[in-house]
């Protein structure tokens, strides 16, 4: 028998948990900057949400070989915070950023949601122009209140769709969220639960409800048990069909083992969103946009020491030898083009930086002072007839 959502047993604090943590945290702040800023030049009212669908406790009972992400500026009164505190906690140190924010905490176990609540109501420390709501709730019905009375038009919206299991991820629901403009999610896709399941008709129509269809396992083909890779790839495209133009994928193992756990699918309908979760998401877990320990293709350190620099600097002279672009265009390709390449901002910065001493491209700065390279400086590699920004 399947564990209750409230069992204690469900709410140890592993090291998935904080893998997939790091990343939520990581995000928040650079989407906050971007966001408010967006709100000022838009003549917007300046005021952001983030909607937690399922909040949990907003503790946990217990940790297994890791520590929990710190809490910078929020006091709670759980041993362990989950989710809800470190949205609050992040919201909070960029507070100065927006006139309002609204946080919103959905939970459909009435155990758990009453163990939220009072964490919630003891929790302090969180800015004064951050509000509060917690739903009791189912997510597919609870959340569906917030999308369609909203329609993304009052402002900037991040859903955090984190279920036990998969039967509770509706596609109907999440391509609704992603085809919203000014709304983005991160989704916990449970790969390694769903092909447990794959074969057992008991869960048919929970996998259907996930794709949107029934007629999804002819469709994957290439998918077996021992490669994952195209169930995610299958449910992104799916997504994208009809939800949000771009997303991205985040692996999760065992800590202890090669076994995948599940995916984290960011969801966005702007490029910058895209740009700007990646190059989160090569920053946090072992590299490679993944947390995989015990597999050494991800292991980031390798990567580094034997290096992509001179296979970069060749890309962006093949891809760019038309052009004259701006350092964000340009950013902006390679991000869509080399979507899963190991290559960051920084290593297109340094590239672009080579290139200039070695005389194959002249930089016009127009955002950056002297030697920087951002924003609207102007590369040009010397065969251009043609303008990119």
């Amino acid at each position: 028998m399947p564990l209750a959502d409230d069992d204690d047993d469900k709410w140890v604090y592993r090291p998935h948990t904080a893998a997939k943590h790091e990343v939520l945290g990581k995000y928040l702040t650079p989407w906050v900057n971007k966001l408010t800023s967006y709100n000022l030049a838009a003549d917007n009212p300046n005021k952001i949400r983030v909607v937690d669908c399922f909040a949990g406790r907003g503790s946990y009972v217990d940790t297994d070989s890791t520590e929990p992400i710190d809490l910078e500026s929020v006091s709670t009164p759980a041993e362990i915070p989950g989710s809800p505190q470190l949205i609050l906690d992040r919201l909070t140190n960029r507070a100065d950023q927006f006139d309002s924010a609204e946080c919103v905490f959905i939970e459909a176990n009435s155990t758990n949601y009453e163990t939220l609540s009072e964490t919630i109501a003891g929790t302090t420390g969180y800015a004064d122009n951050i509000s509060i709501r917690c739903e009791h709730g189912e997510f597919q019905n609870t959340v569906l209140d917030v999308v369609e009375t909203l329609d993304g038009s009052d402002c900037p919206t991040f859903f955090f769709i984190d279920p036990f299991g998969f039967s509770s991820l509706d596609y109907d629901v999440v391509a609704k969220i992603g085809s919203t403009p000014q709304f983005e999610f991160l989704i916990t896709f449970m790969s390694r639960d769903m092909n447990r399941f794959l074969e057992s008709e008991d869960h048919e129509e929970a996998l259907n409800t996930v794709f949107g269809n029934e007629t999804w396992r002819e469709e994957i083909g290439e998918y077996d048990s021992t490669n994952w890779v195209p169930l995610v790839e299958y449910y992104t495209d799916r997504l994208e069909a009809n939800g949000p133009d771009e997303t991205f994928e985040y692996m999760i193992s065992e800590p202890e083992t090669t076994q995948t756990i599940y995916y984290l699918v960011y969801g966005t309908n702007h490029p910058e969103g895209l740009r700007t979760m990646r190059e989160v998401m090569s920053y946090c877990g072992t590299g490679k946009f993944a947390y995989a320990p015990k597999q050494p293709e991800y292991d980031r350190n390798q990567a580094r020491l034997f290096g992509g620099g001179d296979e970069t600097k060749q890309f962006l002279q093949d891809r760019f030898e038309e052009y004259i672009v701006t350092f964000d265009k340009l950013v902006e390709t390679c991000t869509e083009e080399r979507r899963y390449q190991d290559a960051t901002e920084a290593d297109y910065r340094e590239a672009l930086r080579e290139l200039e001493q070695e005389g194959a491209v002249d930089i016009q700065r127009i955002t950056s002072k002297e030697t920087g390279i951002q924003g609207s400086d102007l590369i040009d590699f010397h065969d251009s007839t043609e303008f990119m920004g």
